[in-house]
């Protein structure tokens, strides 16, 4: 088979498997390859690559980096850098700065919870990774905690931690897309920008039209909407065919995958959306056409 997987999280970020369960569970999967694109770290990458070199196996280093666009009417955009170079030094200093703004504001967070009558620590979350913390860390715990109150973490992003609202708390460095575009292009990568679909149609279309202007290269056009969004299976590859149209309207790449998570979205597995190598292929000759 020759399908791939270009959205991936391991437990570098808010991913329940490591980088090495990752490659294993891809290689059961037959992909030919996968993007490791933790978020706003590429500890996850590092790894999951240095374990796959002698393996049937192509491990491509990405990151996805979260941005705030509330000028133009986004809370949050997500983009994803393929093929970065992770160990680019003006990529590292930027993720460990992400790194300790994350943690004061999972603190910020929990500290309103706990205003709320929540028992949790910032301690519980701190085991969760090594590197990344996240929101669905605090949620994974508050429905370990709590069963009664919460079915799911969907449900507490709901009615706790969700922008807006009551113990939701804003980073405090809030990276902008074009920063981010040129951060990942400077580490030698490709930005795409993540499940525009999550997004109102026409809404979607301002910001993709935002994000080429800003020097971005690709949208994802294979997302799992249906589990991740609520929608229906035939909505969700309709939503696809439509980003899918506009990417080659634009002449734009084309890029997407699971956003696998683990055992957090039980319906979402690795390599559910059989993405053909050649939109890799793509990827990889607007590279080389960007370097000559």
């Amino acid at each position: 088979m020759n399908n791939i997987d270009l959205h991936i999280h391991t437990n570098a970020s808010d991913g329940e498997l490591s980088p090495q369960q990752i490659v294993e569970l891809a290689l059961k999967k037959n992909l030919k390859a996968i993007a490791i694109t933790d978020h706003d770290t590429v500890e996850g990458a590092k790894i999951a690559i240095k374990y796959a070199s002698k393996k049937n196996i192509k491990v491509i280093p990405g990151i996805e980096i979260s941005c705030y666009e509330k000028d133009i009417g986004f809370e949050e955009v997500h983009i994803i850098g393929l093929f970065i170079d992770v160990y680019n030094k003006k990529l590292i200093n930027f993720t460990e700065l992400v790194r300790k703004d994350r943690i004061v504001q999972k603190k910020r967070i929990i500290r309103k919870l706990n205003q709320l009558g929540f028992k949790i620590r910032f301690e519980d979350i701190e085991g969760m990774t090594q590197f990344s913390i996240g929101r669905p860390h605090i949620a994974r715990r508050l429905v370990k905690n709590y069963p009664k109150e919460f079915k799911n973490e969907q449900e507490v992003f709901e009615q706790y931690i969700g922008v807006g609202k009551p113990a939701y708390a804003e980073r405090q460095e809030n990276i902008k897309a074009i920063d981010a575009i040129r951060l990942i292009k400077q580490a030698g990568g490709v930005p795409i920008l993540a499940h525009p679909g999550v997004f109102k149609k026409e809404d979607s279309l301002d910001l993709i039209n935002y994000f080429l202007r800003w020097g971005g290269l690709g949208i994802e056009t294979f997302y799992p909407y249906n589990f991740v969004c609520g929608l229906t299976s035939f909505q969700a590859k309709s939503l696809n065919k439509f980003y899918a149209n506009i990417a080659k309207k634009r002449k734009i790449l084309q890029s997407g995958g699971s956003d696998f998570h683990g055992r957090i979205r039980k319906e979402v597995t690795l390599g559910i959306l059989k993405i053909d190598y050649n939109i890799l292929k793509e990827i990889v000759r607007k590279i080389v056409k960007n370097n000559e």
